[in-house]
């Protein structure tokens, strides 16, 4: 049996065993990493390797060879609406990154009064403001995926929160759009840029736990994550925050489309997901 179909397996028999990684470690003795290489398709073990895991989840190699485990149907399943949720995930990406720097600019605009501010503005401000909720949910939906492909989680809960984050901001957003003393404002959005600047820390954390899967650019997700929370956090770099969100998406567009690769492999291909 070649790879990536073995390590699909054995992830399908690992599960309907109802057994974490860390778990099949420490009944198996094989290295986390080298279980982790093998169910993501990376390597193809040697036999002896297979029988111990095997032997660990009770199965046998020859009844392993010829009997499908209850759940492969079920991880089927998953890769093939995986594979269009993760899509969806790269556009709305790539749309809520576009929508976020366009009112981005017209927040400068606002607070340096650099454009007269009429009232049609605030229509399109609205506007734009639910397209970006919208595709952001769209986005983060993609990373719940992950976070179910590769047991993440921490990921899967960070990304629930930073929904929930992005979307009570976009309506602080929407309230306070008709403020007349932009003074008053620092004080919400000081509160809003500690708990966005917090959850941020918590999903680049989870960005980073995925490199296993997802290699090295979630690495680098993570840790882009981390500094926009740094900076939000401070408050007074939030401005930093804005810099540092363009090439993160861009990365966490990335990532999501390996994913969307990584489902979408040929029963005997091999999509390398490390850099």
């Amino acid at each position: 049996m070649q790879q990536p179909e073995l390590g699909r397996r054995l992830t399908a028999l690992r599960k309907e065993r109802n057994l974490t990684q860390e778990e099949l470690v420490e009944k198996s003795n094989v290295s986390v990493r080298t279980i982790q290489r093998i169910e993501a398709g990376e390597v193809l073990p040697r036999t002896i390797t297979v029988k111990i895991l095997l032997e660990a989840l009770g199965e046998s190699y020859e009844t392993f060879l010829t009997k499908p485990t209850d759940m492969e149907t079920k991880t089927d399943v998953l890769e093939h609406s995986g594979r269009s949720v993760l899509l969806t995930a790269v556009i709305a990406g790539a749309i809520y990154l576009a929508v976020e720097i366009s009112l981005s600019a017209m927040d400068i605009a606002w607070l340096t009064k650099e454009i007269a501010w009429a009232q049609w503005i605030n229509f399109v401000y609205i506007g734009l403001t639910m397209v970006m909720m919208a595709s952001y949910a769209l986005f983060a939906r993609g990373f719940i995926l992950l976070s179910q492909l590769f047991e993440n989680n921490l990921l899967r809960i960070a990304a629930y929160l930073m929904i929930a984050g992005i979307l009570g901001n976009g309506i602080l957003d929407i309230v306070t759009l008709f403020s007349e003393n932009a003074d008053q404002l620092w004080m919400p959005y000081g509160v809003a840029a500690v708990v966005l600047g917090t959850l941020s820390l918590v999903f680049g954390i989870a960005l980073i736990r995925l490199q296993d899967g997802m290699g090295e650019l979630s690495r680098v997700a993570g840790i882009l994550e981390i500094l926009i929370g740094c900076t939000l956090i401070t408050v007074l770099l939030f401005f930093l925050a804005y810099v540092i969100m363009i090439p993160a998406v861009i990365v966490e567009i990335l990532v999501l489309y390996r994913g969307y690769e990584y489902l979408s492999k040929s029963p005997t291909g091999q999509v390398a997901l490390s850099v």
